[in-house]
């Protein structure tokens, strides 16, 4: 039975930062302005009435809340009282863990006590160094966000604070990188590719160079980073690194949304109620998460009629042709669907990433070959692979076919008027 048990609250449509990349208002989706600016009680109080219905019908107990925007601290602790209030009180039968990803730069002492001693774990989104941090996070009035960003994450150290996120930056030297997350004494860090897709490339790529062997801008950056993290004894958490690291060892239930092969049970509802799906896939189109399923109107269970949601919630099985006779195939799930998008056909392709991904996944297991005593490594038979003779094989006849019905719904989202644009 398919199931949802993680749900992105977005109770801010709006920002105290104006970051360049963020996909909500600067990738070319600028429907948040018809949406209220907050989520009223009233919209808490239908969603938790519904997830009492759907957790009585298909036996979930246990629901993951992320309070999100926007900036959710816009919204002040009052609020946020009454929201755990709501939903304890509306769905008694479900165990809640509840969760604030901000942007830091409002996160103060009295913020960090209230979170503690409500249970509500907290991240905050910090991308390196000052000077680079403050080229992409500003405010409004095009100040950089850095000083109060690291106060708080300072602040955090001793406050419980959960972990960190941060957007890839290649252009950030990585022994600076690193110094800059030991130095904000950084636990648990996060690193995300950035969002974009074929038709709009992420900084870093050369657009004459895509898919190109030789050109795996995002795997060089990493691998240099695992080294200088694989040294560290006392080096972060860093998950990504952790979770091929498990996927290696044949932990199957490792996975989310860009890697693995875990089906993707999460969903956004906006400010209006709406139930949507991941709100980052934006970066497609404009409109492409939009339907008419809100909290008010509908159940939980509805967002599985949605043709995104089902395409996304099965992402990691519903890949190109290419991924599915990839040997790494089983590490990445295709990676994240909104990588995959091209106006041409859908997302009917590898991730945008592809090269990178198999370089890093290669350059990983091979290291870990490299310090495992010869008699261990002939006993279990292991070889080392090669990221040429992988991306080389790639081009040859493929021996496993995808479903037609699988290739319409991965097509069916093609923009094809937007090539030009």
């Amino acid at each position: 039975m398919k199931k949802v048990t993680s749900y992105v609250l977005k109770v801010a449509s709006r920002c105290n930062l104006n970051c360049s990349y963020c996909y909500m208002y600067n990738l070319g989706d600028k429907s948040y302005m018809n949406q209220p600016k907050f989520m009223s009680l009233n919209t808490i109080t239908a969603l938790a009435e519904r997830l009492h219905s759907y957790s009585e019908a298909s036996g979930i107990r246990h629901i993951q809340i992320i309070f999100h925007g926007g900036e959710p601290l816009l919204l002040g602790k009052d609020y946020y009282e009454q929201c755990l209030n709501l939903f304890r009180e509306k769905a008694p039968l479900i165990d809640f863990t509840f969760s604030i990803q901000t942007n830091g730069v409002t996160l103060d002492k009295d913020w960090y006590e209230w979170l503690t001693a409500n249970s509500v774990r907290v991240g905050i989104s910090i991308d390196g160094p000052e000077r680079f941090h403050d080229a992409y996070r500003r405010f409004h009035n095009g100040r950089g966000s850095y000083r109060e960003v690291a106060d708080a994450v300072k602040l955090g150290a001793s406050h419980g604070l959960v972990g960190i996120l941060s957007v890839l930056n290649i252009e950030i030297p990585v022994a600076e990188y690193y110094q800059e997350m030991k130095h904000l004494e950084i636990k648990n860090l996060n690193l995300l590719f950035p969002d974009g897709h074929y038709d709009r490339l992420p900084d870093g790529f050369d657009k004459n160079r895509v898919g190109d062997d030789d050109h795996t801008p995002y795997a060089d950056w990493l691998i240099e980073l695992f080294k200088t993290w694989k040294q560290d004894k006392t080096r972060p958490v860093i998950k990504l690194f952790e979770n091929v690291l498990e996927i290696l060892f044949g932990d199957e239930h490792v996975g989310n949304q860009a890697f693995g092969l875990n089906s993707n049970g999460v969903v956004v509802i906006e400010t209006d109620g709406g139930v949507e799906v991941a709100d980052s896939i934006r970066a497609c189109y404009e409109g492409i998460t939009r339907n008419n399923i809100n909290v008010h109107t509908h159940q939980i269970e509805d967002i599985f009629e949605d043709p995104l949601f089902e395409v996304y919630y099965d992402s990691h099985t519903l890949v190109a042709e290419k991924c599915m006779n990839c040997p790494v195939y089983d590490f990445c799930g295709g990676g994240f669907l909104g990588n995959r998008y091209a106006y041409r056909n859908g997302f009917d392709n590898p991730t945008l990433y592809c090269k990178d991904i198999i370089k890093l996944v290669t350059f990983i297991q091979n290291d870990f070959i490299n310090e495992l005593p010869a008699e261990t490594v002939n006993k279990l038979n292991l070889e080392k692979v090669s990221y040429q003779e992988i991306v080389d094989g790639l081009e040859q006849p493929y021996g496993v076919q995808p479903e037609n019905e699988w290739k319409q719904k991965l097509n069916s989202f093609k923009q094809p008027d937007l090539i030009c644009s």
